[in-house]
């Protein structure tokens, strides 16, 4: 068994998110082991006013659960859907997506993520 009080903090992805963004990495699936068959990677992720991710995509998938703020994320298909505190968003493997925050407002995501995330340098917008 592991137990996290409390995760690293850092600012992460340098140009990969507009806005600022601070990861605060939980459990990260060791380097020997394959993300995505043997475990996924966990993270609360935290989005200023508005920030969100540049497109990307996940090779097992991610699971994003919104901790607290209001939060917003899209697809090709279903361009920006709003998030609540509470909501649960399942994104498919390889299914390129974005999420962050809704602008004027802060947010923060549990992010679970099997694989290594697959990013793209397009913003959403």
């Amino acid at each position: 068994m592991k137990v996290v009080a409390e995760g690293d903090k850092s600012v992460v992805y340098g140009g990969r998110f507009t806005g600022r963004v601070t990861l605060e990495m939980l459990n990260a699936t060791p380097p020997e082991i394959h993300a995505g068959v043997d475990g996924p990677d966990t993270a609360l992720v935290h989005f200023t006013d508005g920030a969100v991710t540049f497109w990307h995509s996940h090779p097992g998938g991610q699971q994003l659960f919104v901790v607290s703020g209001h939060a917003r994320v899209g697809t090709e298909a279903d361009g920006e859907v709003p998030l609540t505190t509470g909501t649960l968003v399942v994104c498919p493997a390889d299914e390129p997506h974005w999420h962050g925050a809704m602008p004027g407002c802060d947010t923060t995501l549990l992010a679970v993520t099997w694989g290594t995330t697959e990013w793209t340098d397009r913003p959403p917008v």
